[in-house]
C-alpha cells in the first residue's frame, strides 16, 4: 500500500475511535484511597491531570476528557475527599454523579482466622 492510502486508513480509524469513545465514554472507576495519601497521591500513575489546586491539594482533575471536583462533605460517614462529576438527570429531574477516586479513613483490621481455617492452613 502506498502512503496516501495509509494515511486515509489512520485518518478514518481515527475518526471510528473518538465517535466511539464520545458514544461509549468510559466510567469513572471511583478508585478509594487511605485519607492519608491525598496530600501526596500520584495521580498521574492512575492517568488523572491536576487542573487545579489549592493549599490542601488537588481541587479539580481531568480523566477521561472530564473534570471532576474535589467534594469533601460533612456528615455521618466520617472524614472523605471524592472527587465527583454530574453526568446527566434522573427520571425526577435530580441530578446523577459519577466519582473518579475517593480518599478515605480505611479499617484495616481483620478478625482472626476460624479454628477450623487455622487446623486446615496450619502447616505440618
Amino acid at each position: 500500500m502506498n502512503d496516501a492510502i495509509l494515511e486515509t486508513i489512520a485518518f478514518h480509524l481515527d475518526r471510528i475511535a473518538t465517535a466511539l469513545e464520545q458514544a461509549n465514554p468510559p466510567k469513572a472507576p471511583d478508585y478509594v484511597f487511605p485519607l492519608e495519601e491525598f496530600a501526596s497521591f500520584d495521580w498521574n500513575g492512575l492517568g488523572i491531570s491536576v487542573i487545579a489546586t489549592d493549599r490542601y491539594g488537588a481541587t479539580v482533575v481531568r480523566w477521561g476528557g472530564h473534570d471532576y471536583k474535589r467534594r469533601s462533605p460533612e456528615n455521618a460517614y466520617g472524614a472523605a475527599i471524592f472527587f465527583s462529576r454530574a453526568t446527566g438527570k434522573d427520571e425526577e429531574g435530580r441530578n446523577t454523579y459519577e466519582r473518579l477516586i475517593t480518599f478515605k479513613q480505611i479499617d484495616r483490621s481483620v478478625s482472626p482466622v476460624s479454628r477450623k481455617v487455622e487446623a486446615a492452613i496450619a502447616p505440618e
